[in-house]
């Protein structure tokens, strides 16, 4: 048997605005967002992350592809800690009538596919254009919407997953200035 998390497996439910704005966002069906979001939820997975690359080395240059990496790696830390950290279930997994779209594994919160996409704009902030940082704002926020729409985690597990992922760009940003002086940097 699986050990429990130090807080309860539950405690999204008892966060009411969040079980209110996951049935608002996951009860509304749109044929169009069922078929976007059949594949542009593949953009959160690790495995998007070559599209990215060219698009940092572009703008910013060597330093901004091994940001990105840095950061990248801090957040892929962080989500599997975390998930088996506090060990909490889907939404499907603990409420009716919920829309899943996609097969879903591992445990909820946080959402590691909101934090590899703000992670993404994160960094970008530091070497964009207002126009491509643009753009991955729109990317990241799909994501972390497309996350609740498809029924795979609650509001509040996208909003942490934001959070994290912002906040790894700011510390690969920190450690990255203070390895400066490193060679490769």
């Amino acid at each position: 048997m699986a050990k429990k998390g130090f807080i309860p497996n539950n405690w999204q439910l008892k966060i009411k605005w969040n079980i209110k704005l996951f049935y608002l966002i996951n009860s509304k069906r749109n044929r169009f967002l069922d078929k976007f979001y059949k594949y542009f939820y593949l953009m959160g997975k690790s495995y998007s992350i070559p599209i990215f690359l060219p698009i940092f080395y572009l703008e910013g240059g060597k330093k901004a592809v091994i940001h990105l990496i840095l950061s990248l790696v801090l957040t892929g830390i962080m989500m599997p800690v975390l998930k088996y950290t506090f060990r909490h279930q889907r939404p499907v997994k603990l409420l009716d009538n919920v829309f899943l779209l996609e097969p879903v594994s591992l445990k909820s919160f946080p959402s590691a596919d909101t934090a590899l996409a703000f992670t993404i704009l994160g960094v970008f902030i530091f070497y964009g254009t207002p126009l491509v940082i643009f753009i991955l704002s729109i990317y990241a926020l799909l994501i972390a919407f497309g996350r609740v729409y498809m029924g795979a985690h609650f509001p509040i597990d996208v909003l942490t997953g934001a959070f994290l992922g912002v906040l790894s760009a700011y510390i690969g940003d920190f450690l990255m200035a203070n390895l400066s002086n490193i060679q490769i940097l």
